[in-house]
């Protein structure tokens, strides 16, 4: 049996991704991962995405900045369910607007209205949250976990997404809203670290 997928994040340093067999990397081909892979967290490494040390240069710190989300959840009905959204995790992937506009706009205020669409359209397009932000409220029941094999995706424009419980190691004590999938900051900036707050974008990092 092999060993447990494991991310481990290196205090003010990288990530060290270990336990999987690859590294998704969209239109690139996949990392192939033997013992382990250094990521850097930092968005300055020359040899992006591997870690470089350029970390220690630049004093790069991986605590979490003022002015970030607060870790809030609210919770808008719909007809038999719940949608429950937490902007502190959330890393503006944009899958749920743009696969159910009429649910999801974020242009508005009060941006999710719940009653606009089917439960089964709500729960197939909040399961395509890749950060946690988003779960769904059946019967009093909270569904935030999902029954996926493990996974690590590098977005080439964004974070480093996960999905089938692979484990966070952090020294800080940082836990992701779901234990089953969550984005983790690549690019140095977010305010939320070490998860992904989408202080990548718009389009201002791309490795």
């Amino acid at each position: 049996m092999g060993k447990k997928p494991k991310i481990k994040v290196i205090k003010d340093g990288p990530y060290i991704v270990s336990g999987v067999e690859s590294i998704n990397r969209w239109e690139a081909p996949d990392i192939s991962v033997k013992k382990s892979a250094l990521l850097c967290r930092c968005g300055k490494s020359k040899t992006f995405p591997f870690c470089d040390g350029e970390h220690e240069k630049i004093n790069f710190s991986g605590r979490k900045l003022p002015g970030r989300k607060k870790n809030k959840t609210v919770s808008y009905r719909g007809d038999g369910i719940k949608i429950n959204d937490n902007r502190s995790a959330c890393s503006h992937d944009g899958a749920c607007f743009k696969n159910l506009p009429e649910v999801f706009r974020p242009k508005e205020w009060k941006w999710v209205k719940a009653g606009k669409s089917s439960r089964e359209e709500i729960i197939n397009t909040v399961k395509k949250c890749p950060s946690g932000a988003l779960s769904y409220t059946i019967c009093g029941v909270e569904y935030k976990d999902y029954d996926r094999p493990p996974a690590v995706k590098l977005d080439p424009r964004g974070p480093l997404n996960t999905e089938g419980y692979i484990e966070l190691d952090d020294p800080r004590g940082n836990r992701p809203r779901s234990r089953e999938h969550y984005s983790l900051c690549r690019c140095g900036k977010s305010k939320n670290k070490p998860f992904c707050d989408g202080m990548h974008m718009p389009g201002l990092f791309n490795e």
